[in-house]
């Protein structure tokens, strides 16, 4: 398929209603494609700069991240030829390129640019093929992903035994006695058994 070749992408109704809505209300001069384009560059651009280490500017080569200040290396026989990370941008002889144009420009078509690319990193002085540093990366974020720390369950909460009286709690205020009622004395005496009333 060509770069500059087109292709039919489905999107929701409401999507491309909200679209042609927004482009009638701006006097925006792009079709509707145009538009769709460019969301969709702008969103690829955003998470790039997410998936990128925190404050940290460089170039995305798939998932491998070069940072500000790599360097790339490409050799046969006859010569080698150097490109860098400047920004976030590859750069061969003051241009943005990319790793596959970098290979083609410097060795023809044909080579996969993983195994033919070298790659400094910062501060580094060993030059290490891009395809091992591909591989050494993965192997260090699954590292990562297997030692980040698990949430804790929350403790369920302590049950009583079935066999255990629930603790009943005290009322505020001074404990008073009840009070009985007025005709209490009366009736206790009424109903008091002869065998009592002989001990008095």
């Amino acid at each position: 398929m060509s770069p500059t070749s087109n292709v039919c992408i489905a999107i929701s109704s409401k999507t491309l209603r909200a679209l042609l809505e927004y482009q009638e209300e701006q006097e925006c001069a792009f079709d509707p494609a145009s538009l769709a384009e460019l969301a969709i560059c702008d969103w690829l651009e955003r998470q790039r700069e997410l998936a990128k280490p925190k404050g940290q500017r460089g170039y995305f080569w798939k998932k491998l991240f070069l940072p500000d200040g790599t360097r790339l290396r490409v050799s046969n026989h006859r010569m080698t030829r150097y490109a860098a990370i400047v920004g976030d941008n590859l750069v061969y002889e003051s241009m943005t390129t990319s790793p596959n144009r970098f290979v083609q420009s410097t060795l023809g078509p044909a080579r996969n640019a993983w195994n033919v690319v070298y790659v400094q990193m910062p501060g580094e002085h060993e030059w290490k093929m891009a395809f091992r540093l591909r591989v050494e990366q993965e192997a260090e974020a699954r590292r990562n992903a297997k030692r980040a720390p698990t949430p804790k369950p929350a403790e369920p909460a302590m049950r009583t035994s079935a066999t255990e009286p629930t603790p009943r709690s005290l009322p505020d205020g001074p404990l008073l006695a009840p009070k009985l009622r007025p005709d209490a004395e009366e009736r206790r005496r009424s109903y008091r058994r002869a065998e009592d009333l002989l001990l008095d």
